[in-house]
This record gives structure tokens, C-alpha cells and sequence, in this order.
């Protein structure tokens, strides 16, 4: 099994996301919830099902992951201007300060997790899986 690249991948993912929501914990997100709120910051407002798309989250895992964000005031719901059925997510003044120290959290998690290999090598390794999931 270790030479198999689906297995790799995933004990590599395990490792780094065991990593990353350990240094988010105080900030009582999870990976999930990180990963929303930066796309939101960045691109909101956004639909919740836009925002599924692009977190690449289901459904109904998505309904709950808002649902949580919001009751934790770092997300809140309004009416999309455009689609007057649907509500457009935005990221709260307090979203995007938590979101901050997360950011910087997640940055320290990474540099843990790849701190066995060199800078060059943690560069070209981030090179080669963007080029592997490029489409």
C-alpha cells in the first residue's frame, strides 16, 4: 500500500487536516468551516449552494456548516438582489476577524506539517499537486 498514490494522498490529507483542526480548535471552527468563511471573505456574498460548489461540500453538510457560522455571528444571511428566493451568505466584521487569526493558525499548521521537508521541497510539492488537480 505505500507505494499506491490513491493511499498516499490520503494519509498525507488525514495527517495535515488532523494538524489543522487541531490549531483551529480554540477558535472553535473546523477545517470545513475555515475553508467556507475564506471563500466568502474572498468572494462573497455568495448563495449557499455557490458556496457548496466551490468548498466542494454537500447539501445538506452545507445547511448545517452556515447554520453554525451564523449562530456564531461570523456569517449572516441576506436577501439575494438578484434570485429574491434565494439568500446571499456574506462574511461579518467579526467573521473576517476570526478569520484572520484562523488564517494564521492554519499557516502555522501547515509549516508543522511540512516541516520535514525543505522550502524548495514544500514549494514544488504544492507546484505539483496544483498542477495534478489543475482542469
Amino acid at each position: 500500500m505505500s507505494d499506491r498514490l490513491g493511499f498516499l494522498l490520503g494519509r498525507a490529507h488525514m495527517a495535515h487536516r488532523e494538524i489543522a483542526a487541531a490549531a483551529l480548535a480554540p477558535l472553535d471552527l473546523g477545517p470545513r468551516q475555515f475553508g467556507a468563511l475564506s471563500v466568502l471573505a474572498d468572494e462573497g456574498p455568495l448563495s449557499q449552494q455557490r458556496l457548496g460548489e466551490r468548498t466542494g461540500v454537500d447539501r445538506t453538510t452545507m445547511v448545517a456548516l452556515v447554520d453554525g457560522l451564523e449562530r456564531g455571528g461570523l456569517v449572516e444571511r441576506e436577501r439575494d438582489l438578484e434570485d429574491r428566493r434565494a439568500y446571499a451568505l456574506r462574511a461579518t466584521p467579526r467573521g473576517r476577524r476570526v478569520l484572520e487569526r484562523a488564517a494564521a493558525a492554519v499557516e502555522r499548521a501547515e509549516a508543522e506539517f511540512l516541516a520535514r521537508l525543505s522550502a524548495q521541497d514544500a514549494r514544488r510539492l504544492k507546484q505539483i499537486l496544483r498542477t495534478l488537480i489543475a482542469r
